[in-house]
């Protein structure tokens, strides 16, 4: 991935009901290191995981955690928040 995502905010879709949200601070062979992030469980609402991202678009990213760490094996994309279509 080099560079192009640390430090900025990122969106890490995975291929379970979870999605992360936040500042990407570096990464290893295993894990995304996140900080300042939104870990959500779309399961819990009735919506899709672009709906949220949609809706945390417009009315802002509410940070649930200082600091997460995400296994690789799960991440299926990876975009950066400000690319998410809010159509």
């Amino acid at each position: 991935m080099k560079d192009m995502f640390i430090s900025k905010r990122i969106v890490l879709d995975t291929s379970t009901n979870w999605i992360y949200i936040g500042i990407l601070e570096g990464e290893d062979h295993d894990y995304y290191y996140l900080s300042d992030a939104d870990a959500f469980d779309v399961s819990e609402v009735n919506m899709t995981k672009h709906e949220y991202l949609v809706r945390i678009k417009k009315d802002g990213l509410v940070i649930n955690r200082r600091k997460t760490i995400v296994a690789k094996e799960k991440v299926i994309a990876i975009t950066l928040l400000e690319d998410i279509i809010e159509k």
